[in-house]
């Protein structure tokens, strides 16, 4: 998290009376399943042959969904549990490092996610995203978080400055002004918070864009489907009323022979080939959206929290980590070829059980 969303936690009595056990039960719950449901998604995905460009950002979230379930998780229930008192500064700057770059890392990728589907469905034929281009865009999105993470590490210490430049040990992981000074920590945080609202301003954007993109086409092929149908209408009733049935029936036969040699049937299967290409894009983008709108809900309290908009409370808090869980429930739910090869593995996992 951000350092206004760190230091929620560290303002906080440390005599006060935490529920403590609730979210370190939470928080474990969170873990265990995280971890096993990510590690699934990435078996799944990882085994894809051929990868496209929402393919490798799925894979992307998962691992960063994995690594935070294995080891953020855990390392933030220890850290409730010691109540911030680490002892020893690389510990602190490296967990400080690891909450702050996890989570602006996952809402870039949900930018980047819905720049793919936008690009799909309302620029299908530009070809501006492929794989190699996402895997770039995914490695540049990681050194942004990276940096993020690097510069709120070090602005935490278990040492802290006290009069006249003296700097003193505490223990205790927090805020300090021994490396950054106060302005640039406010500055800082100020950027840090607007970067996450700029980056779902854009989601919104692109998402709305997309819908509307799917409600022109949709409004268009009703008005194709009407002009086909009145077309044909109006040739049974002309073949009905001029021809004898005997003739019909032969010149019928000829016009559907023609009709397959003639070059309009590649069009149209062509296009029957681009509409079922669209409609997966469809799905897969709503699916996706369906990821971003958890996260931001997940998020949103925490954020608020952490800026002091609402009454912080410990349980709520980290709720946000929720979202982490959420992702492999939606696709198992939301998609069927997710649901279809987790169902291989385990039947060929049943299978060799079974030889053995």
């Amino acid at each position: 998290m951000d350092t206004n969303i760190s230091s929620a936690t560290n303002v906080t009595d440390p005599f006060e009376d935490r529920p403590l056990l609730a979210v370190m039960g939470m928080l474990a719950f969170f873990s265990v399943l995280g971890t096993a449901g990510n590690a699934m998604v990435l078996y799944v995905y990882v085994r894809k042959r051929h990868k496209l460009a929402a393919t490798v950002f799925i894979i992307s979230l998962a691992a960063t969904d994995f690594m935070t379930c294995l080891v953020i998780v855990p390392y933030t229930i220890a850290v409730e549990y010691l109540d911030y008192f680490i002892t020893y500064d690389i510990i602190c700057k490296l967990y400080m490092f690891f909450i702050t770059s996890n989570v602006p890392f996952a809402a870039f990728i949900m930018v980047g996610i819905a720049v793919d589907r936008y690009l799909c469905i309302c620029h299908p034929f530009c070809h501006l995203m492929n794989a190699q281009r996402a895997k770039n865009i995914t490695l540049s999105l990681a050194g942004v978080a990276f940096l993020l993470g690097v510069v709120t590490s070090l602005n935490y210490s278990v040492y802290k400055k006290c009069l006249y430049s003296k700097v003193e040990y505490s223990g205790k992981c927090q805020p300090s002004e021994t490396i950054f000074s106060s302005s640039f920590v406010n500055t800082y945080q100020n950027l840090y918070a607007a970067l996450f609202l700029l980056a779902f301003i854009a989601v919104f954007i692109l998402y709305g864009l997309v819908y509307r993109s799917v409600l022109i086409r949709r409004a268009k092929r009703r008005r194709q489907r009407r002009s086909t149908q009145t077309v044909s209408v109006r040739k049974e009733s002309w073949f009905s009323e001029h021809h004898r049935p005997s003739l019909t029936n032969i010149f019928s036969k000829k016009c559907s022979d023609a009709h397959e040699r003639h070059p309009d049937v590649e069009i149209a299967r062509q296009l029957t080939i681009r509409e079922k290409g669209l409609v997966a894009n469809i799905r897969t983008a709503a699916m996706l959206f369906v990821v971003t709108a958890v996260f931001i809900v997940a998020f949103l309290p925490a954020w608020l929290m952490a800026h002091t908009v609402i009454q912080y409370h410990m349980v709520v808090f980290y709720t946000y980590f929720s979202y982490n869980v959420a992702n492999p429930i939606i696709y198992a739910f939301m998609n069927k070829a997710f649901r279809r090869d987790l169902r291989e593995v385990f039947d060929c996992k049943s299978v060799l059980r079974e030889l053995n």
